[in-house]
């Protein structure tokens, strides 16, 4: 008799996308949920973008928030968990919509270069997607400083420009009175903020991340940009003492809490600290925290809903 070959099994996607149709004030709420739940990213199309080609727009007063996750076992069931929380509490959500899809490789680097293109990210600094590259010129602005151009091909690495929390960094870094002699990016991601600060004229930088993806990216990318002065790595933020003179953390505010020694055991003293990742309506308890520490407040910027908390350790 034949014998009968068994049939492979199908390969599966290393990514699993979550999309959430919700009104728009409840996106915020919606994006949380998600950042906090492990996503490696967001994506939302609303009144305001574009939408993807072949797509049709939503909705006015509607909003799809996607979230990329690693594949994981029981990760459905745990986000919807998640958002039916959401649903119950936050206003305006009590009609979201979720639903899922594969990502490949492929696949992702497609959208990426479908919808990506440069734009500005701070006063003067530009973001450019690697394949723009050859036919990009930035502009100045107004009669400000010469444009600065970053070029990434970000991938799976967090950390495009895209977001409000990455551009309140980029404001910060461009604002500071001196360029650091020595910078630490906390969840440096594509290592956006750092590679910026280097061009910005930063004597070195160091970012650290716990996704060895973001490290490499993080390295390609500083390359890419012909900066010197970067290293990336895995270890903790204070590994090398209270060395660096300016520190930015653009992460989560449960994050931020629990790292509070680890970054205070990092700065310098006269340091300057700036975290990001925060919103609007967890600014105080991350603030308290840091001037409790004994870190004196010097400001807090916003955008939309997000806000970058900036602080200075005594001389």
């Amino acid at each position: 008799m034949p014998k009968h070959r068994k049939k492979a099994a199908p390969e599966l996607s290393p990514w699993r996308r979550a999309t959430v149709d919700v009104a728009l004030g409840a996106v915020d709420a919606v994006s949380g949920a998600l950042l906090d739940e492990g996503a490696l990213g967001l994506e939302t199309e609303d009144d305001e973008t574009r939408a993807v080609p072949g797509r049709a727009h939503l909705p006015t007063g509607r909003a799809a928030v996607t979230g990329t996750f690693s594949r994981a076992p029981g990760l459905e069931a745990r986000v919807a968990k998640r958002l039916a929380a959401v649903a119950r509490f936050a206003e305006g959500a009590g009609d979201l919509e979720l639903s899922w899809s594969d990502l490949f490789p492929e696949d992702w680097n497609a959208a990426f270069r479908a919808q990506w293109r440069p734009f500005r990210c701070g006063r003067r600094t530009w973001v450019c997607p690697s394949w723009e590259r050859a036919q990009f010129r930035a502009e100045r602005v107004g009669d400000g400083a010469a444009p600065l151009v970053l070029y990434l091909d970000a991938g799976m690495a967090f950390g495009t420009g895209m977001h409000e929390t990455t551009q309140l960094c980029i404001e910060a870094l461009e604002a500071l009175a001196a360029p650091p002699r020595a910078l630490l990016d906390v969840g440096t991601g594509t290592g956006i903020l750092s590679i910026a600060a280097l061009k910005l004229g930063a004597a070195r930088a160091r970012g650290t991340d716990i996704d060895p993806v973001a490290v490499r990216a993080a390295l390609d990318h500083a390359r890419d940009n012909g900066v010197r002065g970067f290293g990336a790595d895995a270890r903790m933020p204070d590994a090398d003492g209270p060395v660096y003179d300016v520190v930015i953390a653009n992460i989560l505010a449960g994050t931020l809490l629990e790292l509070k020694d680890t970054l205070l055991g990092a700065l310098a003293p006269g340091g300057r600290l700036f975290l990001s990742g925060v919103l609007a309506d967890q600014e105080r308890a991350v603030r308290e925290a840091y001037v409790a520490a004994g870190l004196a407040h010097v400001g807090t910027a916003t955008k939309n809903d997000w806000v970058r908390i900036d602080l200075r350790r005594p001389s």
